[in-house]
């Protein structure tokens, strides 16, 4: 048999091999497989996203529901019961997995971080992207699937991976300092599968060496290399797992990970691991030191950015195209995502919270972004200014108004339809059967955009619309391209409303008035709670989860996202397996 049929023959028996062992484990950790494609209302969003006119029914028409408009009157008036007022909605149906697949971020970083490679090749920038729509986050376990597709980008990734590990004497010997084939399967195996192997592993992996020897030559680099392919592809690496009995704690090398995976965005480095291995993950107070350490760490903040990041669909700012609107192109765009992200980026190091994200007077601007501002451009790059007494916190500045807007004009019904999902997580509202919303109609003389939105609302009989459209009204101040303005069509501006929130009926006069009831919310702390819950989680969350959210929601009201990470990962809800989860 040649080299070449050697290497063939190699690659058939180990890809048979990992096959079987790969999709044993897929199966159990999903419970389910689905086929690639747009799960429903996943490009709702982007359709909308300020171009030439919405579909206005295709996102608000899927929330329509039954219920009165909300009454005008005093701050939080009313019972706070659940009839006509809202509610945070905890109605997920989680899997409660016990193996959770690594999101392609976490498998960059991961393989990034274990084969000691100086920065991330982007191996991964191939891979099927994350099915988003279905989920508000792309790590959320029911999307975190293994199909065909994924399978073959898993072991190309690994190859890849593989080869550039071994592929110079510097990058050996930056993954390990011996050539022995024991040791290596043994420091590199504890790296990849995150805890010790066990003995027989160890002979496994060992052979498996001997047999990258046998196949491609004789070499240190041969056998690392297959043991390198070999280990990727195994479910020991592409999982996290929790395989404890149901409210037991988690295990130490399984809190590392977990730990890890959610601040750091990637695999817990070999000091965590000694830590691990050592009883110091023990006790909470020993986790919450490891955790607030993590949140130090710049890593954590790239991954709070991905968070808020998809929490207010900044993916979908690059594309926003703007029709028969010559102040704007798309120039603008990559200025529109480094805004929000460096605003992110301040809330977090500055150890803010929501409130701040609500209510700040500043924002990051940059020379294509000032004349929208009215402000002076900087002579380069983003500069964070004071924005003016009439804005108030990410909502009210250019990125989120930029997005849901058609064109030139203001879209209240997106806007208002965005700050309900985002900050108020209400229930869904079913549209009655057969339900379509019909279009905006064109605007007539002397109609402003309030008027035109409200008489869609009267013909078309959707009364989710008396819940945010009242929100989106409050942003009538700024047009299109989030320019201030106080007169629309020759009328002032009305930029009233109310809302019925779960605390009692709030009314305001503007965004800025509606931006501080929303940072006074307790349903708008328990909602932003939720998110980072099951953004940590991975997971949906249900009624039972409802505690620990209003706990939570204490913390985020008084203190700092940062606080609120801690808080969390003192929870049983984080640290251990719950009763009756499978």
């Amino acid at each position: 048999m040649n080299r070449r049929d050697r290497r063939a023959r190699g690659q058939h028996l180990l890809h048979q091999g990992l096959t079987i062992l790969l999709l044993s484990c897929s199966g159990l950790a999903c419970g389910r497989t689905t086929e690639d494609g747009n799960a429903p209302g996943a490009n709702a969003a982007g359709s909308h996203a300020g171009g030439s006119g919405p579909n206005e029914g295709a996102t608000a028409g899927t929330s329509a529901s039954t219920g009165a408009a909300p009454a005008a009157g005093g701050s939080f008036s009313g019972s706070g019961g659940r009839g006509e007022l809202s509610y945070v909605d905890l109605s997920g149906t989680p899997i409660y997995t016990r193996v959770q697949r690594l999101t392609n971020n976490q498998w960059e970083n991961a393989v990034t971080d274990i084969l000691r490679l100086q920065k991330p090749a982007g191996l991964s920038a191939q891979f099927a992207s994350p099915l988003l729509g279905s989920t508000t986050f792309d790590n959320n376990e029911q999307v975190l699937f293994v199909d065909p597709r994924r399978f073959d980008d898993f072991e190309s990734g690994a190859e890849a991976a593989a080869a550039l590990a071994t592929g110079s004497p510097e990058a050996l010997a930056a993954l390990y300092a011996g050539d022995d084939a024991a040791g290596f399967v043994r420091v590199f195996g504890r790296r990849a599968f995150r805890r010790p192997l066990s003995g027989d592993e160890e002979t496994k992996y060992q052979d498996i060496f001997a047999l990258g020897e046998r196949l491609y030559g004789a070499g240190f680099a041969n056998g690392a290399a297959l043991v390198i392919r070999a280990m990727l592809e195994s479910p020991h690496f592409l999982y996290r797992t929790e395989l404890g009995a149901a409210g037991a704690r988690l295990t130490p090398y399984e809190l590392a990970s977990k730990l890890s995976f959610w601040l750091l965005g990637t695999t817990p480095s070999d000091a965590l691991l000694d830590s691990a291995a050592s009883g110091q993950l023990a006790s909470d107070d020993q986790l919450v030191s490891v955790a607030r350490r993590m949140l130090e760490d710049p890593r954590a903040e790239a991954v709070m950015r991905d968070f808020h990041g998809q929490l207010l669909d900044v993916r979908f700012l690059a594309s926003i195209t703007k029709q028969g609107v010559p102040e704007y192109d798309s120039t603008v765009n990559p200025e529109l995502v480094q805004a929000s992200n460096a605003f992110f980026d301040l809330v977090f190091e500055q150890n803010l919270g929501l409130r701040e994200l609500l209510t700040s007077k500043q924002a990051y601007v940059g020379p294509a972004l000032a004349p929208f501002y009215g402000l002076p451009a900087p002579a380069a790059g983003l500069e964070l200014r004071d924005i003016g007494p009439s804005r108030t916190g990410y909502f009210m500045q250019l990125p989120f108004l930029t997005l849901w807007a058609v064109n030139g004009e203001p879209n209240s019904i997106q806007r208002g339809f965005h700050v309900e999902r985002t900050l108020l997580c209400p229930p869904v509202r079913q549209p009655p059967p057969g339900f379509v919303l019909p279009a905006l109609p064109d605007r007539l003389p002397n109609q402003t955009n309030r008027q035109r939105v409200t008489q869609l609302d009267a013909s078309c009989g959707a009364t989710c619309h008396n819940y945010f459209d009242p929100l989106g009204f409050a942003f009538e101040n700024f047009d299109g391209l989030g320019r201030a303005r106080e007169i629309d069509n020759g009328f002032a501006i009305d930029a009233t409303g109310s809302y019925p929130f779960a605390e009692g009926t709030a009314s305001f006069a503007n965004g800025t008035e509606l931006m501080n009831i929303l940072a006074n919310s307790t349903q708008v702390h328990t909602c932003y709670s939720k998110h980072v819950t099951s953004y940590a989680l991975g997971r949906d969350l249900v009624e039972n989860d409802r505690p620990l959210l209003e706990s939570l929601a204490k913390v985020s009201r008084a203190q700092s996202l940062k606080e609120v990470i801690v808080a969390l990962v003192r929870e049983p809800a984080f640290r251990t397996r719950k009763d009756g989860q499978p």
